[in-house]
């Protein structure tokens, strides 16, 4: 198995609770959800990105939202924070401002809302599979490069799964009313479990320094048996044309 890395990175150390005007705020992890306005699930949190005026984003799926789903008094929807355990928050995160689902299913969430604080950290806790490490840390990003390599996601419905990668440049169709066909370019498929509502998660790979881990992308699909995910190469291809978006990471202590 093989990784390179090969994505722009902002150090930023971060701990899971921030003081901001004397309150303590709830940190947004990576592979938790977000809902609407109506309380509505929607999609899982990806990673956290800025652009070069400093302005923040959530990273994630291009399809989690439709035609009926509540917009505010600009046209966007508005999101906010869904722990996996958790009822709706309405912690606000900000607007769905970019989204498409053909040909790359990519999303970003603009941070607006001062009640819940940003994390390059991914959520690992799960009460029925009890592990060592309640958060993985964001240390760097990689690139897949060989089939087989071993992988991982973290998401608000099937929370933290693995597998391996199945293949490279998948292409999806899937045919829509008055035989439109969708298309969706540049996918990597692998044997993860994943399921609706796991869409937008933070894909990775372990790295030698536990929690530290290496993100590779964001899940646009899956079920019992495989997931797709969108890699950060072709993310940032593609908000590049709106954004120039950078990952914020977690210092890697050194030895």
């Amino acid at each position: 198995m093989q990784y390179s890395e090969a994505y722009p990175t902002s150090t930023t150390l971060k701990s899971e609770i921030e003081k901001r005007s004397a309150q303590i705020l709830p940190v947004l992890l990576g592979g938790e959800g977000f809902h609407d306005i109506n309380g509505q699930p929607r999609c899982s949190v990806g990673l956290w990105v800025h652009d070069s005026n400093g302005q923040n984003y959530i990273m994630t799926a291009g399809h989690c939202v439709n035609s009926y789903t509540p917009r505010n008094a600009q046209g966007f929807v508005d999101l906010y924070q869904l722990g996996w355990y958790s009822p709706p928050t309405y912690r606000y995160i900000g607007p769905y401002e970019y989204y498409s689902s053909v040909p790359y299913d990519f999303g970003l969430i603009r941070q607006i809302g001062t009640n819940v604080t940003l994390s390059a950290m991914i959520n690992n806790l799960d009460i029925n599979h009890p592990n060592p490490y309640a958060v993985l840390f964001i240390g760097d990003t990689k690139m897949v490069t060989s089939a087989g390599a071993s992988i991982c996601k973290s998401g608000r419905i099937t929370h933290v799964t693995c597998g391996e990668v199945l293949e490279f440049g998948v292409v999806s169709l899937r045919q829509l009313p008055d035989h439109i066909i969708e298309m969706r370019w540049e996918m990597i498929t692998t044997s993860i479990k994943a399921t609706f509502g796991d869409s937008g998660g933070t894909v990775f790979t372990y790295s030698a320094i536990a929690p530290y881990v290496s993100v590779v992308g964001t899940v646009v699909g899956g079920n019992d048996y495989i997931c797709d995910f969108l890699p950060l190469s072709v993310s940032f291809r593609v908000s590049r044309l709106v954004y120039n978006l950078s990952l914020n990471v977690v210092v890697i202590p050194s030895h």
